[in-house]
């Protein structure tokens, strides 16, 4: 396999028809803790989330929580989850990080394999990785473990 150079930026949009379809079938609320822009000010691991239903495309350098680095971008999700929201996050499928066993395997997430490559933004090019969602739903009955 060729070496796959990596990317210049974070920014990238979701597929529009796959966002579409995942907004008729969440109906997320109008907030995104991780929009399309510049705004070097604009942090939303650093803030209370607005919402309950949120969906989340993060910037993929930044998923896993680091002692420099700080909080990360799944457990961010996780902390507003325990807060009764629900998120739902579009991430590359990597099973074999600690993020994916400690957080989603451990809290019982449910997570879906999407299949083929997605192309992200208005890029003709396929992501060079698998893309999963992550869905994150605080259980309310009381059998949190």
């Amino acid at each position: 396999m060729p070496y796959m150079n990596k990317s210049q930026t974070d920014n990238w949009a979701t597929p529009k028809k796959y966002r579409d379809e995942l907004q008729r079938e969440f109906e997320f609320d109008d907030f995104d803790p991780c929009p399309l822009s510049t705004d070097p000010n604009f942090n939303g691991k650093e803030i209370d989330w607005k919402g309950n239903k949120i969906f989340v495309n993060p910037p993929y350098s930044d998923l896993k929580s680091t002692k420099k680095n700080g909080i990360g971008w799944v457990e961010k999700c996780h902390n507003e989850c325990q807060k009764g929201k629900l998120i739902v996050m579009l991430i590359p499928a990597r099973t074999d990080t600690s993020w994916f066993h400690n957080i989603i395997l451990k809290n019982k997430y449910e997570y879906r394999f999407i299949k083929g490559r997605l192309k992200f933004g208005d890029k003709g090019k396929s992501a060079p990785f698998p893309s999963m969602l992550v869905i994150m739903k605080k259980c309310l009955s009381g059998m949190d473990s």
